[in-house]
Formats: structure tokens, sequence, C-alpha cells
């Protein structure tokens, strides 16, 4: 794995979240996603114009989202890292999903102790490779 590229919150009060630290921080918050497979309310988190991170709409059918913020590292081989996860105890959450464009993927894993985490690559999926959720 690679460094820290990302990272956002995930929470079923979104509305909250936006209303508190756009008063305490100063953050805007800025649709995004909206037709990718997403497939939920998504809003970038920014600071003085920049994007800091992101916010996500908790889906009320998904297992409750650890509190927190969910971290994104790079990695090569998205596949081949989620099924490292896999091997060393941890559960897909989410395998790989698009954001649009050709070089913005990722997939979310919760490691052996039930922390979320997410992975993030520009690169495409190899052949047979794609890892459904566990």
């Amino acid at each position: 794995m690679q460094g820290i590229v990302w990272w956002e919150v995930e929470t079923a009060r979104p509305e909250e979240f936006m209303r508190f630290h756009a008063e305490l921080s100063g953050w805007s918050f800025v649709p995004a996603f909206a037709d990718t497979g997403l497939g939920a309310d998504y809003w970038e988190m920014r600071s003085a114009g920049a994007d800091i991170g992101g916010l996500q709409r908790a889906a009320s059918a998904a297992p409750a989202p650890s509190p927190g913020p969910r971290l994104y590292t790079a990695v090569d081989d998205l596949e081949a890292e989620l099924d490292r996860v896999v091997a060393l105890g941890g559960t897909i959450e989410r395998g790989r999903i698009s954001l649009g464009g050709d070089d913005r993927w990722f997939g979310v894993y919760r490691d052996a102790a039930g922390v979320s985490f997410g992975l993030w690559t520009p690169n495409p999926p190899r052949p047979g490779g794609i890892r459904a959720p566990s």
C-alpha cells in the first residue's frame, strides 16, 4: 500500500454533520458523484476552496458505519489488496466501485477488529479480478 489519499465520514445524519462543521470549521460541502456507481448521497468537503475529504449518507439497509473518519490508502492492484484483507481476517464492505472517468475506483473493507478503511486506485480491474463483498 501507498500513503493516505482521501478520508471521509459516513453518517445517517449528513445534514447535521454539514451544519456543525460549516459553523465550527468553515468547511463547505459540494454534491459529488451523483451519476456514478457509488449509489449514495455524497459531498466533497472543502476548506478554502480545496477538497479535503468526503461525506456520505449511510444507507439505511447497510450495517452501521464505523464511528470516526474512514481513511483511504492508494494501491496498485485493488483486487489483490482486497484478497489480502480477507486472508488476514477482514471483510469486504464494497468491492470495486467506479466514480466515473478512467482513473477513479475504490473499495471498502473492515479489518479484523471491525474498523472500516478504504482502498483507492487509478488502475482498471485486472481480468477476472473483481471481488464482491464478503
